[in-house]
């Protein structure tokens, strides 16, 4: 029988707290991409129907394979349970078992067929819109009708959308609290899944003229711009050079046609690959996927399809030959790589959109913080490229951890010995070299107004932080107006300046003076190709510590 790794354990019986400490009804699990999701809920729905013999259960997808996979796992951990599956695609209709796994696109109108339910798990929730027309929400305003007291589990990776936020906040969200986290370094350094690194390509995709809509890259722009033939051919020669080594190939285009030229190309140059989009006909890529599942079909070129609900655990090369402002996308692509596999010790991504600079190499990226409240990261820690063997690292890396690279040590400018000062007012503002970008994030307190924090980190790994109060009122928005305009903005809200803040100007060093513990940020110093300008902050420093 199937046995349950002790951080599986763990997340089953935060799980449970969540209820039994009355936190709410429609609590989200987050484990992260080949960490068990399907053992879990398998363990979860024997304990849940050995305690009530009566309680009926629905664990609803938009994947044919993760249905299958939910599926047969609880066949295999719970071999006594009444199991059924309802979907069109897999040829059945079953709505009289006690658990049944079912895919959204044939169920969203058919919520009353089932009579009354108790349970609904979602997996891959992060999918599901708040917008009410949307089939999901159809869904379950239906079973809720049937069943008022519905109770909701959400399963995700990354528990986020890109529109919205963080799926348990604001005031139409449909989860009410994460009940458990674990944290994908964790589990690699436990050993249950394996570390990704990452190379930046030769050439990177132009975005210049690639524009943002609704907060993600125009995609027949980005399409465009991803297809530039040198672009291609240098790419696909990369790919060659260092998937030599690499069984297990899975390359992710922006288009169609930018897709067929990269078949064309790694063809050429006598790679086994197939492509594979929205259209390809299922038992095509049924048997796609199962002959590169078998090591008989060394790469896959594919627009967006391999994303959620994919499992190769061979996967040990991934080409991002596009670009996204989505986080939990970038992570959801990238997790692919992470599974165990016989012979296979990492899987090396090569990026050719900056998304690794952009979000960060995948262990260190953290959307979802644990203090008070969860937020959404709008900015992944500083990376850089290792100048030896271009891998991508934190920026507080001191030796390369592939070839032993030792990066050079700078002393930040402005770095002076105490002189006697006794006085704030007395202290010399020091200028401190900016390393990556700023973090931004919704900074909120119990009863006080929510404010934007933006946090930069200097060489020596310090962070210094700026509170953007434009909810304020009075002078203290005022103030934070007049430093979104010298950074580039026009926000004059918060949720106005969370939406823009990534296209804000970014200072490559910045003036600070000593504040107690902290620092205080008095000026920004910009630099251009023509010239480096200088902006100062008027007025006393906003600060919520």
């Amino acid at each position: 029988m199937l046995k349950l790794r002790p951080y599986q354990e763990i997340a089953l019986r935060d799980l449970f707290s969540y209820w039994d400490l009355g936190r709410g009804m429609a609590p989200v699990v987050v484990l992260p991409t080949g960490a068990g999701k399907s053992l879990l809920i398998a363990a979860f729905c024997q304990r849940v129907c050995t305690e009530d013999p009566d309680v009926k259960i629905l664990v609803v997808t938009h994947s044919i394979e993760l249905i299958d996979q939910n599926h047969r796992e609880l066949r295999s951990y719970y071999p006594e349970a009444s199991t059924g599956v309802y979907s069109a695609s897999l040829g059945h209709r079953n709505i009289m078992a006690q658990i049944i796994f079912c895919g959204i696109q044939s169920v969203y109108e058919r919520g009353f067929d089932f009579g009354r339910v108790d349970i609904v798990i979602v997996d891959e929730c992060h999918l599901i819109s708040r917008k009410e027309s949307t089939r999901y929400q159809r869904f379950f305003k239906d079973l809720k009708i049937a069943n008022p007291s519905l109770t909701t589990v959400g399963m995700t990776a990354t528990p986020f959308r890109l529109d919205s936020g963080l799926l348990t906040e604001g005031n139409d969200r449909l989860f009410d609290g994460i009940a458990h986290c674990t944290e994908l370094k964790t589990l690699i350094k436990e050993g249950y899944l394996l570390p990704v690194v990452s190379k930046g390509g030769s050439r990177q995709i132009n975005l210049e003229n690639v524009h943002v809509q609704a907060g993600e890259y125009n995609s027949s722009e980005l399409a465009h711009a991803a297809d530039d033939p040198l672009l291609v051919k240098l790419a696909v020669e990369e790919i060659v050079e260092y998937g030599q080594d690499r069984k297990s190939w899975l390359v992710y285009a922006a288009g169609v046609t930018h897709a067929e030229h990269i078949v064309s190309q790694l063809e050429e140059r006598g790679v086994g690959c197939e492509l594979l989009t929205g259209k390809t006909k299922l038992e095509k890529r049924n048997d796609m996927i199962k002959r590169f599942r078998e090591g008989k079909l060394r790469c896959i070129v594919n627009i967006g399809v391999l994303t959620t609900g994919f499992n190769a655990p061979c996967t040990d090369l991934i080409a991002l030959l596009f670009s996204t402002l989505s986080t939990g996308k970038y992570v959801q692509v990238v997790g692919r790589g992470t599974r165990l596999c016989p012979g296979k010790s990492d899987c090396l991504v090569l990026d050719y959109g900056g998304n690794v600079m952009k979000h960060g190499v995948l262990d260190e990226v953290d959307p979802v913080k644990r203090k008070n409240i969860f937020c959404v990261e709008k900015r992944a820690p500083p990376m850089k490229a290792c100048g030896k063997c271009g891998i991508i690292v934190h920026a507080r890396t001191r030796i390369c951890p592939t070839c032993g690279y030792e990066f050079p040590t700078e002393v930040p400018h402005g770095c002076v010995a105490y002189e006697g000062a006794m006085l704030a007012s007395q202290q010399p503002e020091k200028i401190i070299d900016v390393v990556g970008d700023p973090w931004y994030n919704l900074h909120k307190k119990p009863g006080k107004t929510t404010s934007l924090k933006i946090t930069y980190a200097d060489r020596m790994d310090r962070e210094h932080c700026i509170w953007l109060c434009l909810d304020h009122g009075g002078y203290p928005a005022e103030r934070a107006r007049g430093i979104v305009k010298r950074l580039g903005g026009k926000a004059n809200t918060v949720a106005e300046a969370y939406q823009e803040c990534e296209y804000w100007r970014k200072p490559v060093q910045i003036r600070v003076k000593p504040d107690k513990k902290f620092t205080k940020i008095t000026g920004f110093i910009f630099s251009d190709k023509v010239q480096t300008t200088q902006q100062h902050i008027g007025g006393e420093d906003a600060t919520e510590q």
